[in-house]
């Protein structure tokens, strides 16, 4: 890492532009778990309560009370946060930052600067890193889509993945929002990210890739969950280019049953049980009655095989086998094959 000022203050965009950059989030835990910069380390100076009792100070007292109070209880924490920050210091670009790159950020860094520990201090806090995502999104998305479409099951995922491991700029939109984008689609994943942190992992991936002209998506719908995609990428994937991924329906089936059936619990049962019954509009009060029984009788193959025969398929609609209305077509089955394709045809690779 290169030699530096102590305490250096710099701007987002030379953040992120760091060799190595460590983001250490000094906020309070539920300022840190509504949204954060995706990686960031989350040493708060202030516990939720600390916080509230601060703030509460600040406002039925004076400023001057508030600083005295939060300094007493920051000040025992200070020589095992030097520490830390000096150990991480040794292999990363350490950038500090809070809220608005006020007190908290600034005062931390003035006790590291005095005993020496190298490290960077972020300017305008998470708000600016927030400024910076919201009008990266505003513009025009600069890139082009390559957009995976097909039927449920036919391993769009696993292409996806496939890709990313062999260093083709290849998003996940469903996994960054922690959904699969139907009445099933939280089963097996964590809670979903905010809003304002799915926004802030997506502007991470899109700059990751920042030197290429093209990424590939899987076609979505705007909402993911109880998310939204932003506007312009989301017009940059309807105007992309579209690939066709197929399979056979015993391979969906099996890798539905594969993705979905090992989270399964007693909960996850009922849960699932709820789910199929909002179908019921969809498919009818005997469909739906089917489907309880199968899942009830645990038959979880003829289970998803019902689910895509009588809702998934009637619901998007693309072809099950190769078509003249993609440019290209690819099995599921065999991804290797299919990432080759693609990368050799989109990516010159």
């Amino acid at each position: 890492m290169k030699e530096q000022n102590m305490g250096n203050l710099i701007n987002i965009e030379q953040a992120l532009n760091l060799p190595s950059p460590l983001f250490v989030d000094l906020r309070s835990p539920l300022e840190y778990e509504e949204a954060h910069i995706p990686g960031a380390l989350n040493m708060p100076l202030l516990n939720n309560e600390e916080r509230a009792l601060i703030g509460a100070v600040y406002r039925e007292r004076s400023p001057e009370e508030a600083v005295d109070k939060g300094f007493s209880l920051v000040a025992p924490r200070l020589p095992a946060m030097h520490e830390k920050i000096k150990e991480l210091s040794q292999t990363n670009d350490v950038v500090l930052y809070c809220w608005r790159g006020g007190m908290r950020s600034e005062s931390l860094s003035q006790v590291l600067s005095i005993l020496g520990t190298k490290h960077f201090r972020l300017e305008g806090g998470y708000k600016s890193f927030r400024r910076y995502v919201v009008d990266y999104f505003d513009r025009e998305f600069a890139k082009e889509a390559v957009v995976l479409e097909g039927l449920t099951g036919s391993g769009k995922t696993e292409l996806l993945k496939r890709l990313k491991e062999e260093g083709v700029p290849a998003i996940d939109l469903e996994g960054l929002a922690s959904n699969r984008g139907s009445v099933f689609g939280h089963f097996g994943l964590p809670k979903q990210p905010t809003q304002k942190h799915f926004e802030g992992l997506l502007f991470l991936e899109c700059f990751r890739y920042k030197q290429s002209p093209r990424i590939v998506v899987e076609c979505e719908s705007r909402r993911i969950g109880a998310i939204l995609l932003p506007a312009r990428l989301y017009q940059a994937m309807q105007q992309g280019t579209k690939v066709l991924v197929y399979d056979r329906m015993e391979k969906r089936v099996e890798r539905l049953a594969a993705t979905y059936l090992p989270s399964l619990s007693a909960g996850s049962e009922e849960q699932l049980r709820q789910a199929v019954l909002k179908l019921r509009r969809r498919l009818g009060h005997k469909k739906t009655a089917q489907l309880l029984v199968l899942l009830e009788q645990r038959r979880y193959e003829e289970f998803v095989e019902m689910l895509l025969v009588d809702y998934y398929d009637p619901l998007y609609r693309y072809p099950a086998v190769p078509s003249e209305d993609y440019e290209i077509c690819l099995c599921g089955s065999d991804p290797g094959h299919a990432s080759e394709i693609i990368k050799r045809t989109y990516f010159n690779c």
